[in-house]
């Protein structure tokens, strides 16, 4: 009997060596096609114009595009900047310009990435308005 369970040791042994030795590991594929965005969560900006002193919180979300984002403003944000409770889509130009348009896709505000954490408006020239990073 116990020869018969030393063989069935040994015999059991050798297979989990086997089934190692012969099976790799899964090869991975090298190609990244970048079809899942990294980016889950949203990114949320306090958008602030000086001249008129007021802010509000506004919101950067899913990918819509190779290049665009959505974008949501309260209603609150109007008094920011005329208009920009309608902003839905954020469009990075590639150039280091972003616009922030409507539905329609009518520009809102055109921001740079300026100094530091904040967006500053370039189109309207008028506008003083400031976007930080608030996350």
């Amino acid at each position: 009997m116990k020869t018969l369970m030393m063989v069935a040791v040994a015999g059991v042994a050798s297979f989990g060596l086997w089934s190692v030795a012969v099976h790799d590991a899964p090869q991975l594929d090298p190609v990244v096609s970048n079809s899942i965005s990294p980016r889950v969560a949203n990114h949320a900006y306090t958008i602030s114009n000086v001249v008129a002193n007021t802010a509000c919180l506004a919101e950067r979300g899913t990918r819509i595009s190779g290049r665009s984002e959505r974008f949501s403003a309260g209603a609150d944000c109007d008094a920011v900047w005329p208009g920009l409770s309608t902003a839905r889509t954020w469009i990075d130009n590639g150039d280091g310009t972003v616009v922030v348009a409507d539905a329609r896709g009518e520009p809102i505000l055109t921001v740079v990435d300026g100094d530091g954490i904040a967006y500053e408006t370039v189109e309207p020239a008028d506008a003083m308005v400031t976007m930080i990073s608030a996350d």
